[in-house]
């Protein structure tokens, strides 16, 4: 199917990955229909620079399956990076709505899929949250075959999504890829235990303090990257058949390293960012993914390239 015969369903459109998703899309001709709930656009117009050609943008709850399923159908959908869900600390306050959304609504999505009778290629957003704690991982070290031991609400809910990819899979045929990303940054990145370092470079470009609220290392990926992967993945999951989980590529780095780039990068910033020393208990040390050999070469930009760009 050439990319004049696709159109995309982009749920959570108004997210940091979903509005970059749509930009990639419109930028390679790809007609888009990106779903909303809260009719919050900042974040797509911050990186379409309020572009509108070529997208639709729909209303929707993905907790009411017919509502979606009608989505699909009428719109005559041929892909679906789905990425609509709630972020840790949300999950965290509001457990009952945090199911809803994440566990039911990606349910909803295969459900969509099976009711419209057509091999329908699907990208879905786990996450790198379903490993757990770093200590649970044998050196540290994730890889896309590393046992799941998710420790939060989250991590629970996107690991319950896998599981139901491989229950579509096995029962009804549906392929599907789950990306786990590890932490995205980039303009959008407003939300979510990680977004710190996204918004230590809004504050040096404002000239405003800011301490980010975590040490040690992560694992980056620049927003726009990681676009290109769900759109990928989606274009590679169509007729598959199968069920995968794999890893985004990631730019490993000190946060102390990364405040070191920006005071390099905005010298007039220096003494206003800065860090606790304390790390999070996130997988940051990552194995070879077989992405590249399932979907094709993706981009994965250099940190300081995303930086500057940010």
């Amino acid at each position: 199917m050439t990319t004049n015969n696709c159109r995309f369903l982009v749920t959570g459109a108004t997210g940091c990955i979903g509005a970059w998703t749509v930009k990639v899309l419109l930028d390679q001709g790809t007609p888009v229909v990106a779903t909303h709930l809260n009719g919050d656009f900042r974040r797509f117009q911050l990186v379409s620079l309020n572009r509108v050609d070529g997208v639709e943008f729909v209303r929707l709850d993905i907790t009411r399956p017919s509502a979606l399923a009608q989505v699909v159908h009428d719109h005559e959908i041929t892909h679906i990076a789905h990425l609509a869900g709630l972020q840790t600390p949300f999950c965290a306050a509001d457990p009952p709505l945090g199911a809803m959304v994440n566990v039911v609504g990606t349910v909803n999505v295969f459900e969509a899929i099976r009711a419209s009778g057509r091999q329908i290629g699907l990208a879905y957003a786990s996450s790198s949250a379903v490993y757990g704690n770093i200590a649970s991982q044998p050196g540290g070290l994730v890889t896309d075959s590393s046992a799941l031991h998710p420790e939060t609400l989250y991590g629970v809910y996107k690991a319950a999504n896998e599981g139901t990819a491989n229950v579509y899979a096995a029962t009804h045929g549906i392929g599907s890829i789950g990306l786990r990303p590890f932490s995205i940054y980039g303009p959008g990145r407003d939300q979510g235990m990680t977004s710190d370092p996204t918004k230590a470079i809004l504050a040096a470009v404002m000239g405003t303090p800011f301490k980010i609220n975590f040490g040690g290392n992560l694992a980056l990926t620049y927003a726009e990257d990681g676009a290109h992967a769900f759109i990928a993945s989606a274009r590679a999951a169509a007729g598959s058949g199968d069920a995968v989980c794999l890893s985004i590529p990631a730019q490993r780095t000190a946060i102390a390293q990364f405040v070191d780039m920006i005071h390099g990068l905005l010298p007039a910033a220096r003494g206003l960012i800065s860090h606790e020393n304390k790390p999070i208990p996130v997988p940051a040390l990552l194995g070879a993914s077989a992405l590249t050999e399932a979907v094709g070469e993706v981009p994965n930009r250099p940190l300081e390239e995303g930086v500057a760009e940010t």
